[in-house]
């Protein structure tokens, strides 16, 4: 299966709290989980990053090579004056579609040229997080062959195939919804463990839900599903532990 990265940079992570004229109202997570709707819909991967750094989105431009098929960019203010960033870009060989929420050619003088614009495959700018979604599009239309088991997801809406993917791909949203609301209860319990100074893991709750999954599958998945749900409390037990060294 392909997977497309999506990419924003600077001040990007503070979506929801900038100027809803420019950016909307939405957080970056909403972002973010629009993507990641989009990419079951058009039956691909998708991984998100965001750093403040211009080191670190070079870094993980460079470490996207023979990984990752296509990209879709909103370098944020590096957009106006990285060629760091545009030179990287050049170097990957992989399609990259710059985008921006606002409509970057009616803002302020300093906003209207792109140095990156040169060497990404195309821009859309000014649609809002609309405009990721079509960037997802277009790269999947134009620029990345989809997988032949990815295809099977635009199969015609009357084979019962579709339906079965259609159904799977509702609880998939729910499940990422679940996931972001999960990772925000796990943010309060680590201020309450804190302020009570108890522990972050508790073993004998850990034990019971990962017996609890292991009984909900076959036998012979058992193992698979623990796995899958021990990375999981492994995630909540770091988020808590980094909450509990900030305070």
């Amino acid at each position: 299966m392909k997977t497309i990265l999506i990419m924003n940079g600077p001040n990007l992570s503070q979506l929801g709290k900038r100027d809803p004229k420019h950016y909307g109202s939405g957080t970056l997570a909403d972002l973010e989980n629009a993507c990641i709707n989009k990419g079951i819909e058009l039956g691909v991967k998708v991984q998100c990053f965001q750093s403040e750094s211009e080191s670190a989105i070079i870094r993980k431009l460079h470490s996207s090579m023979g990984v990752i098929d296509g990209i879709v960019l909103n370098a944020g203010a590096y957009t106006h004056y990285s060629i760091a960033i545009r030179d990287a870009i050049e170097l990957i060989k992989i399609p990259v579609i710059e985008v921006h929420l606002s409509d970057i050619h009616n803002r302020e003088s300093f906003r209207n040229t792109s140095v990156i614009e040169a060497v990404c495959a195309e821009q859309v700018c000014g649609m809002g997080v609309k405009g990721y979604l079509v960037a997802m599009e277009k790269l999947v239309e134009k620029y990345i062959s989809i997988d032949s088991d990815a295809a099977e997801a635009l199969v015609s809406d009357n084979d019962p195939l579709f339906e079965e993917r259609a159904a799977l791909n509702e609880i998939d949203k729910e499940l990422f919804v679940l996931f972001e609301r999960r990772m925000k209860h796990v943010d309060r319990i680590a201020r309450i463990k804190a302020w009570k100074g108890l522990p972050t893991k508790i073993p004998s709750r850990e034990a019971e839900i990962l017996e609890r999954v292991g009984q909900s599958v076959e036998e012979q998945y058992s193992e698979a599903a623990k796995a899958l749900m021990q990375e999981i409390l492994r995630l909540s037990r770091d988020r808590q532990q980094e909450i509990n060294k900030g305070m």
